[in-house]
């Protein structure tokens, strides 16, 4: 019987213990009691009315959980079999209770125990534990149709409910190998394959371990290997708060968890071995993310980047998918799809030595227009200042939606539009020490600031010198620029060529400070920052049209040297009319 190790009964005890305590001192979504039905994972009629069922008993979810596996153990007439009893004696601490099963849920080949758990786990447990399954449609795509030959070894080391086991094609299911620091997701993904494999007598090789714990294949009586074939995983998103393996990765200075899965993984394959992994797309541009990127290209050879436009059930971050091979190359050269749309990218050594992953390819005139603007950077926002908007933890009682004594408009990031917030409709009585989380009130109180929205594919900036609120979809920015006025900041950052700059160099659906920060601000001579400043001034009070943002476009155009054919191919690569694109972000504004 696999063997329960005292680092486990550690991580057991963090998430079934100490969940509580933790919510209660971390922000917003942490604390978060919703829960998500994960319909992105499973769409099966019977699954939702299994869900609604076992909703309604009550129950900890543990023992549901034990339930299920029992029950589907039965349908299929292997729970007496030796092998199956004794995978399961593991988890007898949980209790066996009576559950109403819809009649064809345990047919087919669903992960309806998989998409249980997820949807009966709140949102506070998923953001604490990084534990977002990956959806089958996305699963089949990285695998494609992958078959192992005999002998070949396959790991999933934070393996959930044993996705990538299950769609791998194997005749030999003992050459599959899974790790979670979850025990239920370790006796889901158990039962899945014994199901699938209930020909075979075998126990399956799925652990209840932490893999990146240097000491996992230290202890005695496990049959683990220490190199694998192939390492395929959606590992946990997010930073090692707790600083548990600070010591293990000290190259990973950002303490992100997926980076030291990755780095673990590369020491893990063998030398003809493949890892293929689903990660947040901010591992791609972010700096803070330079730690891992450097390492993947100096560590190993990028054979292909796939790019996704959906997203996990109840998550707002892009992800992409990642296949290296062990054998780092002179160069990296390697095939990125979008849908059905495939290029190929070459990186020069210059790229490499820069800690930059390409993931579109770059003709000469966006070389030229970046080159220019790089060319011209005089300053950066590093030394400028930020805030977050308010959480209330609250919205529901906090926030109005009718005006009273007292109170005070507080705007959204859907209020957020460039050079002014649209539409006055939510109301706040400001008392910090209320608000779970608030910056301090001289941020808020500025005579001049900028307000951006948090979740969009560029800036979108409004200039505010009304002193007004905002919540933490919309975040403050008091740029502190040599020669450069507030609003020439906020006429740079809303140009047609910084939206276009910053759709190249970042990938993720939010505007980050990181990102902001990167951003290269030439020095303006008087006369510039005055014609700028006076146009936002213009566009402020009147609002921006089609004329205001070309007068825009055209002067800063003027400043970087940018030819018409290169404003064409800003054109291109910005959808358009870039009026037509600000109407329609105005569209969206309605209260």
């Amino acid at each position: 019987m696999p063997r329960i190790s005292k680092a486990t009964e550690y991580n057991w005890k963090k998430l079934n213990s100490d969940t509580s305590q933790k919510l209660t001192r971390r922000a917003n979504k942490t604390r978060s009691e919703r829960k998500v039905v994960a319909s992105g994972y499973l769409d099966f009629a019977p699954a939702n009315q299994l869900l609604r069922n076992v909703s309604a008993v009550g129950a900890p979810v543990g023992d549901i959980i034990y339930s299920l596996c029992v029950s589907a153990l039965r349908f299929h007439n292997i729970d007496r079999k030796k092998n199956v009893a004794e995978f399961m004696s593991q988890f007898n601490s949980y209790k066996l209770i009576e559950l109403e099963i819809p009649e064809l849920v345990w047919t087919g080949n669903n992960d309806v125990l998989g998409f249980i758990y997820q949807s009966l786990i709140t949102e506070g447990e998923r953001n604490l534990t990084g534990q977002y399954y990956t959806n089958k449609k996305v699963v089949d795509y990285m695998l494609n149709n992958k078959i192992l030959a005999n002998g070949e070894t396959f790991l999933d080391p934070c393996c959930g409910s044993g996705a990538f086991l299950l769609s791998v094609r194997t005749n030999t299911p003992e050459c599959l190998y899974g790790f979670d620091i979850n025990p239920l997701a370790v006796m889901i993904a158990g039962t899945n394959l014994l199901i699938k494999y209930a020909v075979h007598d075998f126990i399956p090789h799925l652990y209840c371990l932490d893999f990146l714990k240097r000491d996992l294949f230290n202890f005695e009586g496990r049959d683990i290997p220490f190199r694998f074939d192939n390492i395929y995983t959606n590992p946990p998103w997010g930073a090692d708060k707790e600083g548990i393996y600070n010591g293990n990765y000290p190259e990973i200075k950002s303490n992100e968890r997926c980076s030291m899965v990755i780095v673990e993984s590369l020491r893990r394959l063998n030398t003809n071995g493949s890892l293929y992994f689903l990660l947040p797309a901010s591992l791609l541009k972010i700096k803070t993310h330079a730690d891992i990127r450097k390492h993947i290209l100096t560590n190993s050879k990028i054979e292909r980047l796939d790019l996704y436009s959906d997203r996990f059930d109840g998550v707002f971050t892009d992800y992409f998918s990642i296949k290296l091979s062990a054998s780092p190359a002179n160069g990296q050269r390697y095939a990125v799809t979008t849908g059905s749309e495939t290029i190929t990218v070459s990186m020069t050594q210059a790229d490499i030595n820069a800690a930059t992953i390409a993931v579109q390819k770059l003709t000469q005139l966006d070389d030229s227009i970046i080159r220019k603007m790089e060319s011209k950077r005089h300053d950066d926002l590093k030394h400028s200042r930020w805030a977050l908007g308010i959480v209330t933890g609250d919205n529901k009682n906090k926030v109005k939606t009718v005006s009273a004594k007292g109170l005070e408009p507080v705007y959204t990031g859907k209020q957020v539009q460039p050079f002014r917030l649209h539409n006055e409709c939510s109301y706040i009585l400001f008392e910090p020490d209320s608000f779970q989380q608030c910056a301090k009130e001289e941020y808020f109180r500025a005579p001049e600031k900028l307000i951006y929205r948090f979740i969009a594919k560029y800036p979108i900036v409004a200039y505010d010198d009304k002193q007004r609120l905002c919540l933490n979809s919309a975040n403050i920015l008091i740029p502190q620029l040599d020669g450069i006025s507030i609003k020439s900041v906020a006429a740079l950052l809303n140009s047609s060529l910084y939206h276009y700059y910053y759709s190249l160099k970042f990938t993720d659906i939010k505007v980050l400070k990181g990102n902001l920060q990167e951003l290269p601000f030439p020095k303006l001579t008087p006369d510039q920052d005055r014609t700028l400043s006076n146009l936002v001034s213009s566009i402020h009070l009147s609002g921006l049209s089609e004329e205001n943002q070309q007068k825009l476009d055209e002067t800063i155009y003027s400043i970087f040297d940018i030819t018409p054919a290169e404003q064409q191919q800003i054109k291109s690569k910005t959808h358009g009319n870039p009026d037509k694109r600000n109407r329609s972000i105005q569209k969206k504004t309605a209260c």
